[in-house]
């Protein structure tokens, strides 16, 4: 039977509450098991005296199990599967394989030509909830995704200002929604007087806030309505060439264009996989004509590219935006008028759902033309250098060992060892107060310093 003075662990479960069970470690009076109850697998031993002022928590959700460990002096201990952590009265043990730099990642040369100037309009969509990169962002540390360090100092989302801003798109449009007080701090640095935020106070899809861009009235002569506009998720590292992908949305006379990169092949199935008529040089890239959910290899044939989320539209394809938001709205207001439910004024929209196969049916359609007459097309181009989606925690730690491994062209710090020592990643501050408290540290463990707490 366990002590009562012992630790005491709260278990978060997205997926199962009565997944697992705790039990004595065998000979350690003091120690707690957390096994899977299913498996009989160990996820976690802890051991903690008495005295000790740690609080420990268990998360489990979509990136896996992570234990959460407070200190008084305000730090996050964030452990996954491979770390150790020990603590004064405290230690903690998370079995599994340490998270490493992925082998099959190597540094791209890309190709640096002449910086577009087609363009100065860009997007940076920062409003996810992020919900799958818990516990990590959100309420545990007051950062939303976008904002949490990548690089010393810098958030993912400042990497991204920076590396398309080195392209020449300068007029920035960036929606927030959630923890918006930390993303809007992370860029400050950069000083920029060309960033404009569109504040959200509910989600409307990923496509909403280029929605709202174009049809706000408070929007109005910020940005140009016959010039084309770079879009880019908040939560990708890369350091892709967006000239080079303007270029080729400009030669290939598409409507839209999505940068794509080839997935391996035993990664098909876990990707939604874009159809072309692979007509360019490389094999791959070309009109699309389909997409596929997560295909069996089989079922993907030769098709591989996964999408980037990079996407570049063109002034011909801002009409269809709105086309096809205000036909979802009068649907939806239908459908609850009917049903006798309350009128909605707003709905979501969505690239990938809404956007896309409507771009797709009319350019083949061949509806879509440019001002000369000439036919555009729904594209799909292949980008390269780095770019990888931190869609969880162990894909977080996986990308910032890999910046720090140098496969990422980014600036990093003067001293890279006070935010990332022998694999254990330290935000901004947080190292010399671990060390201060005597924390010996091995494995996947991230120590993060909430958002505000800076005294």
């Amino acid at each position: 039977m366990l002590r009562q003075d012992t630790t005491s662990i709260r278990i978060h479960s997205a997926l199962d509450a009565n997944r697992f069970v705790q039990q004595t470690a065998p000979g350690q009076e003091d120690a707690v098991q957390l096994l899977d109850r299913n498996t009989k697998a160990l996820v976690a031993l802890i051991q903690q005296s008495p005295e000790s002022a740690y609080a420990v928590e268990l998360y489990e959700g979509k990136g896996g199990v992570t234990a959460i460990v407070s200190a008084p002096n305000g730090l996050r201990y964030f452990a996954l599967p491979g770390a150790k952590i020990s603590l004064p009265g405290l230690t903690l043990e998370m079995p599994g394989d340490p998270i490493r730099a992925n082998p099959h990642t190597q540094r791209q040369a890309v190709a640096r030509h002449q910086v577009q100037s087609i363009t100065r309009q860009a997007m940076i969509l920062g409003a996810g909830l992020a919900t799958r990169f818990e516990p990590i962002s959100g309420d545990n540390t007051q950062y939303a995704k976008p904002s949490v360090p990548l690089v010393g100092e810098r958030s993912v989302i400042r990497c991204i200002a920076e590396a398309i801003a080195r392209d020449q798109f300068t007029q920035v449009f960036i929606n927030t929604y959630y923890k918006p007080e930390s993303l809007k701090a992370s860029l400050a640095p950069l000083e920029r007087s060309d960033i404009t935020y569109i504040d959200e106070s509910a989600p409307s899809g990923t496509a909403g806030g280029l929605r709202k861009i174009l049809e706000a009235p408070e929007y109005r002569g910020q940005w140009d309505a016959r010039l084309p506009m770079l879009i880019v998720q908040g939560d990708a590292v890369t350091d892709v060439n967006f000239s080079a992908l303007m270029a080729a949305h400009l030669a290939n006379k598409a409507a839209v264009t999505i940068g794509c990169q080839v997935v391996r092949d035993e990664d098909v199935s876990k990707f939604g996989i874009i159809e072309t008529d692979r007509s360019a040089e490389d094999g791959q890239s070309g009109s699309i004509v389909g997409f596929m959910e997560k295909p069996s290899l089989a079922e993907a044939g030769p098709h591989r590219l996964g999408s980037t989320g990079f996407y570049i539209f063109s002034p011909e394809a801002y009409p269809i935006v709105t086309q096809v938001y205000q036909a979802k709205l009068e649907a939806a207001q239908k459908a609850a008028k009917a049903q006798g439910e309350a009128v909605p004024q707003e709905v979501l929209l969505d690239f990938a759902m809404d956007l896309f196969p409507e771009v797709l049916r009319q350019t083949q359609a061949g509806k879509v033309r440019t001002h000369q007459g000439e036919a555009m097309s729904l594209y799909a181009q292949v980008v390269e250098g780095y770019w990888c989606d931190i869609g969880n925690p162990a894909q977080y730690l996986e990308t910032v060992h890999e910046v720090y491994a140098g496969k990422v062209d980014v600036e990093m710090p003067q001293q890279p060892e006070a935010f990332y020592h022998q694999g254990i990643i330290y935000w901004p501050g947080a190292k010399a107060l671990a060390e201060e408290s005597g924390a010996v540290l091995s494995g996947n463990v991230v120590v993060a310093r909430p958002f505000g707490k800076r005294t």
